[in-house]
């Protein structure tokens, strides 16, 4: 394939390792030295455009892979108020959009595995549960999307949480409260951590993430998927498929 990258930062540049080991090339660059119109015909060139850049942008750069008639993997965070508008775009333009908090294999399987002991854990009422995650001390977001994807997953299976509380509560927090929680401290490059708690027991389920070659890993695998394909798609519904 020829891939067409939105953003490159780090996770930009790991994608364009992960590619070329996979015998892809790179055919266009845009980031904030690059401009998008600029580099247009560049783009035509591309099979598959890849999205790691800023939330602010991802609907410009739907908006642009659209008018191309080019699929998009989106790893993008902090956008989702507008996902029912990227929805309609790219079901309008009938391309494929792969969209995700996180693409790594083990983080998915991960959360697969948190529904299935939180609806475990769910039944018996001595339990209480919590989610905490902890990343460098340079992240701009907190929580994390993917704590909030896994909190998601805790609240769809875990029936005394009906919403999730973030950051440090200010007294007593509702039993219908899920929190989830973040640490920021160092060179720390992802942890998140499903806690179960009763009276007898407690309980953790814990990702550690080793480094970004296994997010880019997980994002050329959906572009390679996305190729002549059409509809929106979120990461975890073609991991079987893939």
């Amino acid at each position: 394939m020829k891939l067409g990258l939105l953003g490159y930062g780090k996770m930009g540049r790991e994608i364009e390792a992960v590619a070329k080991s996979r015998s892809h090339s790179v055919a266009a660059i845009a980031d904030i030295d690059r401009k998008l119109a600029d580099e247009q015909k560049n783009f035509l060139s591309a099979d598959v455009l890849i999205d790691f850049s800023v939330p602010s942008a991802v609907i410009e750069h739907l908006s642009f892979a659209s008018g191309l008639k080019k699929p998009i993997v989106i790893g993008t965070t902090g956008w989702y108020s507008e996902i029912e508008r990227a929805r309609k775009i790219v079901e309008d333009s009938g391309i494929a959009a792969v969209i995700g908090s996180n693409f790594s294999i083990g983080v998915n399987l991960f959360i697969s595995a948190v529904e299935r002991v939180s609806n475990l854990f769910g039944r018996y009422r001595d339990f209480d549960c919590a989610v905490l995650e902890s990343h460098h001390n340079q992240k701009a977001d907190a929580p994390s999307g993917t704590a909030i994807t896994i909190g998601n997953a805790v609240l769809q299976n875990f029936p005394s949480k009906k919403k999730i509380r973030t950051g440090i509560p200010q007294g007593k927090i509702g039993e219908d409260e899920l929190q989830v929680n973040s640490i920021r401290i160092g060179k720390e490059f992802g942890t998140h951590s499903v806690i179960f708690d009763s009276e007898y027991d407690r309980i953790e389920l814990t990702h550690v993430s080793r480094g970004r070659r296994g997010f880019a890993l997980g994002a050329i695998m959906a572009a390679e998927w996305a190729v002549g394909k059409n509809g929106f798609y979120q990461f975890r519904e073609i991991l079987e498929r893939l």
